[in-house]
């Protein structure tokens, strides 16, 4: 909040008056150029500022199933002696069944594709800059298409979001939310165009974006622009689109159908509660409460990770929205999902901004653009403060992006403390400090040393360490002192539970064999 508000005295000051004209000679070389910076940033970032780890097990399941996808297979089989106990490695978003032969992640596959694309090619890490490059140039073009003979006006929407905290953070990052944009904005291009080349191309990308990870965040973006097309009598194109939709729609809701067998044995079973799509909006209704108090924080966090003029001009360009149908089908792309998830998935979780909005970032953005529009038309000094704002956006910037370390860090720390531990097993409870449940993330073929244990899972320790220590293999076990960094980080006092147990513990694996290694 005080750098927000440092930002926003520096343009209030004598820098609003600096480089005239700039917008209007912001041409594609420009443009370009700002989207190899922001990809620069993220690919830096994600060694730099995100330690190269992934926090979140949304992360972790994306380069999970990458992995998997790069080995030329849709699941990775399980290993006999797991298949009974899969809980113990943690079977978090993988799907629901129970006594697996073989797991992956319970994501759609696309996003996870693309990054094995790119740990083929040298890098997974790769995929979020590039698709923030993607979305800069993107942005640009829609712009220029929307607003023929103003440069000036392609240059914000590029500033905008290639300033954006939550854009350039989240580059650096496995989820999905850069692919989300990049397709987007990808298809929103394709469709502006009215061609039937155009909008083959559009349905083709809109068919991979409905598949990244989720299948309801870009129907939720295209829905307002196909029913335009209706409200424009253009009944072709609409028919088009709306029964391309429908089988995309069907494709994609049967895929878990369809994959979810290949992780199935003869003594497996689903979990009923959250076996389909309709049981588990039945489940998170129910699991879900404070939904106000936590979509108002999702919103404020959306507005402070974005340049330091998107609130002003985003308010000054819905105010304008209502005279323009395009203009209304983007506030509808942006409404639409904050009323979906704000009934069914209110708290985002680990995210940069609000996540789940980010995929309508650009709508955002080229609504942003229209209120400059506006606004640079009754004031030509917009022009100047527009160029403060962004100078001091690279500041807010940099403050962000200390913030996102300061997440990452200690997480980062602890789990390469667990990998140089030199054992064969490791035990993390879940309740041991906030959030240490997603340390336990284990290769699809356990080819990882040490192999992580949620606590929690293991019903008896004598008969794991029974099955687990003959061969003398090690066990590295936390103890209390070990979660100090994410205590810290979150201001919380130590639970005790590592400590509770470490006793107990240390006595059964050392009886049954192990080398017991402490964590501290």
């Amino acid at each position: 909040i005080s750098a927000l508000l440092l930002g926003l005295l520096l343009v209030a000051g004598p820098l609003g008056r600096v480089a005239p004209g700039w917008l209007e000679r912001f041409g594609w070389r420009a443009a370009l150029g700002l989207a190899l910076a922001v990809a620069l940033l993220g690919y830096a970032g994600h060694y730099l500022v995100l330690a190269g780890y992934n926090l979140s097990r949304d992360e972790q399941m994306a380069d999970f199933d990458a992995w998997i996808f790069a080995h030329g297979r849709l699941a990775w089989p399980l290993a006999p002696a797991w298949q009974a106990d899969a809980s113990m490695l943690n079977q978090l978003f993988t799907p629901p069944v129970n006594h697996p032969v073989a797991w992956m992640s319970a994501y759609l596959p696309v996003n996870a594709m693309l990054r094995a694309g790119l740990m083929l090619a040298g890098d997974a890490a790769l995929t979020g800059p590039l698709l923030n490059l993607a979305s800069v140039l993107l942005v640009w073009q829609v712009a220029r298409r929307l607003w023929p003979g103003q440069p000036a006006s392609a240059a914000v929407a590029a500033v905008l979001l290639g300033l954006s905290g939550q854009v350039v953070v989240s580059g650096m990052t496995a989820y999905a939310m850069p692919a989300h944009l990049a397709a987007n904005l990808g298809w929103l291009a394709l469709f502006l165009r009215g061609t039937r080349r155009g909008d083959a191309g559009a349905i083709a990308v809109g068919a991979l974006a409905t598949g990244l990870h989720q299948p309801v965040f870009h129907p939720l973006f295209a829905g307002p622009f196909i029913v335009l097309l209706a409200w424009r009598r253009e009944w072709r194109r609409f028919a088009t689109y709306a029964l391309a939709y429908g089988a995309i729609a069907l494709f994609w809701l049967a895929y878990p159908r369809w994959i979810t067998p290949l992780a199935m044995g003869p003594h497996s079973w689903l979990d009923p509660q959250i076996a389909g799509y309709l049981s588990r909006i039945r489940w998170l209704l129910g699991a879900n409460s404070d939904h106000l108090a936590m979509m108002s924080a999702n919103l404020l966090r959306l507005l402070t990770w974005q340049h330091l003029l998107f609130v002003p001009l985003l308010l000054a360009g819905l105010g304008a929205a209502r005279r323009d149908p395009f203009a209304l089908a983007l506030v509808a792309g942006l409404v639409l999902p904050l009323g979906f998830f704000a009934l069914l998935m209110p708290f985002q979780g680990h995210g940069f901004g609000y996540r789940y909005l980010h995929g309508a970032l650009g709508n955002a953005v080229l609504l942003a653009t229209l209120g400059w529009r506006q606004l640079v038309a009754q004031d030509r000094r917009w022009a100047g403060w527009f160029a403060s704002a962004s100078l001091a956006s690279l500041g807010l910037l940099a403050v962000q992006a200390t913030l996102a370390h300061r997440l990452y860090a200690p997480y980062a720390g602890l789990s390469a403390k667990i990998s140089a531990s030199g054992a064969d097993y490791a035990v993390v409870g879940e309740g041991d400090a906030p959030l240490v449940l997603d340390l336990v993330i284990n290769r699809p073929d356990l080819g990882n040393r040490p192999i992580r244990l949620v606590d929690g899972e293991i019903d008896d320790a004598d008969l794991l360490a029974a099955r687990i220590c003959p061969g003398h293999h090690a066990v590295a076990l936390p103890a209390g002192s070990f979660y100090r960094p994410v205590e810290h980080l979150f201001g919380v006092d130590p639970t005790g539970e590592a400590d509770a147990r470490l006793t107990e513990q240390s006595k059964a694996f050392a009886d049954a064999g192990c080398r017991v290694t402490v964590l501290r």
